[in-house]
C-alpha cells in the first residue's frame, strides 16, 4: 500500500538561512545534546521537578543551565544554527531554532536535507529520482508557532510526541515516530497538568484521511512521584475532515462515539487506547518507572468464553544511579516492554497506530516482547557512554509487518504469535561533544550473529543577536 505524503519542500537555502532558537520553550531534537543530556539527569533524579509524562523534552527543562540568556524579552530574540550531520557515509545538512518575541511568542524551524533517507531515524522525507549537489531529500521535521508562559502552553506546528513513563519504554506515542502535523493545548496547575493534541497524519491513494488525537492528565508532588492517564485515538475515513466531535480536550473516545457525535457513524471508524503511567523516585538515586496500556477491552461472559482477550501493553524500567557526584553519573538500568498480538491494530487497518509505513509507539509495532539490561556513563557536560544487552522476540502479527492491515482475530492464541523471531543483542553508543561545536558518534548493534557499526560526526555554527 502507498501512502501519499505532503510534506513542504524543503530547499537548500532554507537550511542556510537558520534555525532560530530562543531557549525558554519548544522541543529539544533528539540529536541535540541537551536531549541526551537532560535523559541523564532525569534517569539520576535530579532536575526531577521538571520531569512530565508528556513529552519530549522540552528547552524550558534545561533553562537553568542555559550559557546564552536574553536581556530584553521586549526585543526579537534570535538563535540560529546550522550543521552537517554524517553517519558512515550518509550525509544531513541542517538547521535549526527559534525566534520569540516579549518572553512567551515562539516560532521555531528545524529541516534537513539528506543523501540517504534510510540512514537517519525518524526521518520520512520521500527521496527523488534526481538529486542535487548529492542530496535526494528533504524534509521538514519541527516547525511551527506557539505561546507558552508560566501555566499555558499552545503550539501549532509539526513535531511528535512521546507519552509515558521512563526513557525509551513509550507504548503507544514515542520520540522515535516520524512527524506529523498538529496542534497542542497545556496547562500547568503546579501539581496538576494536562495535554490535548489533534493533528493529521497522512492520506493515502485512495483518499483516505488519518488523523491524530490524545489527551492525558498527570499528579506529579514535583519531588518524587508522577501519575498519569492518557487516551489516544486514531480515526480515518473516506475524504473524511477534521472531526469537531474530538475538539473538547476533557472528552472521551467512547462517549463520543457510542453516542454517534463524530462525523462517521458507528463504531468501525476510529481506534482508541488507554493509559495508565507512574514515574516514582523512592530514593534520591533509584528511578522506577511503568506504563499499562488497553486497546481492546474484553468484559462481557459471553467474550471470554469464546475465547476473546485484551488488547493490551505494559512496559517498565528501573534505573539506579551509584555515582551521582557533580562531573559524573553512572546508571544501571533494566526494562521490560511486552505489547500484545492484536494491540494497535484495529478492524480497519486505516486506524492502526501507525504512520508512514511506521509505529507511532514502539518502534518494534506489536505482537512482541523484549527485555533489556544496561549501564550509562555520563562525563559532564561532553561524554555519554551506554552499554545494553538483551533479547527480543516478535510475531508475524506485529504492525511493523502489514502496517496497514486489520488485525486477524482476538481470540487468544500463542504469543508472540506464528513464527517467532527471537532475537538476542548487544548495543554500545558512545557520544562526544569534542569541541562545542563538534560532536563525534560511534554505535555498534550486534544482533544475532548481525554487525552493524556507525560512526558520525555533527558538526553545527550557532549565531545568536537580538532585533
Amino acid at each position: 500500500m502507498k501512502i501519499k505524503i505532503n510534506w513542504f519542500k524543503t530547499c537548500l537555502f532554507c537550511i542556510a538561512f537558520f534555525s532560530i532558537s530562543h531557549l525558554n520553550s519548544q522541543e529539544i531534537p533528539n540529536e541535540f545534546q541537551d536531549n541526551s543530556t537532560q535523559k541523564v539527569l532525569i534517569d539520576a533524579g535530579i532536575n526531577w521537578e521538571e520531569n512530565s509524562l508528556f513529552g519530549p523534552i522540552r528547552f524550558q527543562s534545561i533553562q537553568e543551565n542555559q550559557s546564552i540568556k536574553f536581556q530584553n524579552n521586549d526585543l526579537l530574540n534570535i538563535q540560529t544554527r546550522v550543521g552537517i550531520h554524517s553517519l558512515n557515509n550518509s550525509m544531513a545538512i541542517y538547521g535549526f531554532g527559534h525566534l520569540s518575541y516579549k518572553k512567551y511568542f515562539y516560532a521555531y524551524l528545524y529541516p534537513r536535507i539528506v543523501n540517504d533517507p534510510d540512514a537517519f531515524i525518524r526521518y520520512s522525507g520521500i527521496a527523488r529520482d534526481i538529486t542535487r549537489g548529492g542530496f535526494s531529500s528533504g524534509e521538514t521535521d519541527l516547525s511551527g508557532i506557539g505561546f507558552q508562559n508560566d501555566w499555558l502552553s499552545l503550539q501549532l506546528g509539526r513535531g511528535r510526541e512521546n507519552w509515558g513513563a521512563g526513557n525509551h519504554i513509550q507504548l503507544a506515542l514515542s520520540e522515535n515516530s516520524p512527524a506529523y502535523d498538529y496542534g497542542m493545548l497545556g496547562m500547568d496547575f503546579n501539581k496538576l497538568r494536562v495535554k490535548y493534541i489533534h493533528g493529521f497524519l497522512e492520506t493515502d491513494e485512495s483518499q483516505i484521511n488519518r488523523y491524530i488525537t490524545a489527551r492525558g492528565v498527570e499528579w506529579t508532588n514535583k519531588k518524587s512521584l508522577l501519575i498519569g492517564l492518557s487516551e489516544t485515538v486514531i480515526y480515518s475515513g473516506e475524504n473524511r475532515s477534521l472531526d469537531v466531535g474530538y475538539f473538547n480536550p476533557i472528552s472521551t473516545h467512547l462517549e463520543i462515539e457510542l453516542n454517534d457525535r463524530l462525523n462517521r457513524v458507528g463504531t468501525g471508524n476510529s481506534n482508541g487506547v488507554w493509559q495508565l503511567s507512574i514515574d516514582w523516585l523512592p530514593m534520591e538515586n533509584l528511578r522506577v518507572s511503568g506504563n499499562i496500556l488497553y486497546d481492546e477491552f474484553t468484559l462481557d461472559k459471553i467474550q471470554f468464553e469464546e475465547g476473546k482477550e485484551n488488547g493490551k501493553a505494559y512496559s517498565a524500567r528501573i534505573a539506579y544511579s551509584p555515582v551521582r557526584s557533580d562531573n559524573t553519573i553512572l546508571t544501571l538500568f533494566s526494562s521490560v516492554i511486552h505489547v500484545g498480538t492484536p494491540t494497535f491494530r484495529h478492524g480497519s487497518g486505516f486506524n492502526n497506530f501507525v504512520q508512514r509505513n511506521n509505529p507511532l509507539g514502539w518502534k518494534y509495532g506489536s505482537d512482541g516482547q523484549e527485555i533489556n539490561f544496561g549501564i550509562s556513563y555520563h562525563k559532564m557536560p561532553d561524554l555519554i557512554a551506554q552499554l545494553s544487552f538483551g533479547m527480543r522476540e516478535l510475531g508475524e502479527e506485529s504492525i511493523i509487518n502489514r502496517p496497514y492491515d486489520a488485525y486477524f482475530d482476538y481470540l487468544k492464541g500463542p504469543f508472540p504469535s506464528g513464527e517467532v523471531k527471537s532475537i538476542n543483542f548487544i548495543h554500545s553508543n558512545i557520544k562526544w561533544w569534542w569541541k562545542p561545536y563538534m560532536m563525534v558518534l560511534g554505535d555498534i548493534e550486534w544482533e544475532s550473529e548481525n554487525l552493524a557499526l556507525t560512526i558520525g560526526l555533527n558538526i553545527y555554527w550557532p549565531k545568536s543577536f537580538s532585533l
